[in-house]
């Protein structure tokens, strides 16, 4: 007959025997004392916290905007070219408008395709004269803020509207991101290349269309549409052409074509 010590023995080895799995999981390692994998990073919980708020900072600086140009499948200008510089018009106050289009968005994106031909442009340039670079002021431009654009030329007849401003209905080359605004600098100065005319200038001095008018009448200066051939050698030079009513819109396709191409970015 068994004692009564070696009953409680056989009792408490029992216990043990049915919960041993229960009380190795609960046993908790010190993340110190993990042995390192090869090659693979060992994190404490406070640095994994520090990742994860990397990312979510990452995600909310991209802006609604940069989100949809992402989505299009369009691509950051700079991305495939560093040395082209950019100073987006419509995300300030220095427009035709006088208001900010582009809220917390300051790259320009194009179709992949425009983009290149657009670093074509800006290596032709710099074979030129390496001290010079293109300046981008936009890019592809999403239809609500071309109808924007639209209503605020509403006191302009349609026939004139429509040489500055494309009508949204049938859909601007720039809504399909074929199309580029800007103008040459050089690389180390603010202040871009004397065009005679400002940029979103309505005025008829800003047609290539009347440049030898106004040349003749002493508008223009010899060295102003100068600069603006120089613009357009080098812009053909990566496939684009410019447009009769603005010195600065080149088109890398035409509307047809893009059409065919591409989406509207709406």
């Amino acid at each position: 007959m068994m004692s009564n010590k070696c009953i409680l023995l056989f009792i408490i080895l029992l216990l043990f025997a049915c919960n041993g799995e229960e009380v190795q999981e609960s046993i908790e390692i010190p993340i110190d004392k993990v042995p390192a994998i090869e090659g693979q990073e060992v994190w404490d919980n406070d640095s994994l916290f520090e990742k994860d708020q990397e990312i979510i900072d990452t995600v909310q600086e991209i802006s609604a905007l940069e989100k949809k140009m992402l989505a299009a499948g369009l691509v950051d200008i700079q991305s495939v070219d560093s040395t082209i510089q950019v100073d987006v018009k419509y995300a300030t106050t220095d427009n035709f408008m006088g208001q900010v289009l582009y809220r917390d968005y300051h790259k320009v994106y194009l179709q992949p395709v425009v983009a290149e031909r657009l670093s074509l442009a800006q290596k032709a340039l710099q074979k030129i004269d390496s001290s010079l670079t293109l300046l981008v002021f936009d890019g592809t431009r999403p239809r609500s803020v071309q109808q924007a654009m639209w209503d605020a030329l509403d006191t302009i007849p349609f026939n004139d509207r429509i040489k500055f401003v494309s009508n949204p209905a049938n859909g601007s080359i720039h809504n399909y991101g074929c199309a580029v605004d800007l103008t040459i600098k050089n690389k180390n100065s603010d202040q871009w290349f004397d065009m005679g005319a400002g940029y979103d200038d309505l005025r008829k001095i800003a047609y290539p269309r009347h440049e030898e008018q106004f040349l003749a009448s002493g508008d223009l200066t010899p060295h102003q549409v100068q600069n603006r051939k120089l613009l357009r050698q080098v812009m053909r030079a990566g496939g684009f052409w410019v447009i009769q009513t603005e010195w600065w819109h080149f088109n890398a396709f035409s509307r047809k074509k893009a059409a065919e191409m591409f989406d509207i970015v709406e």
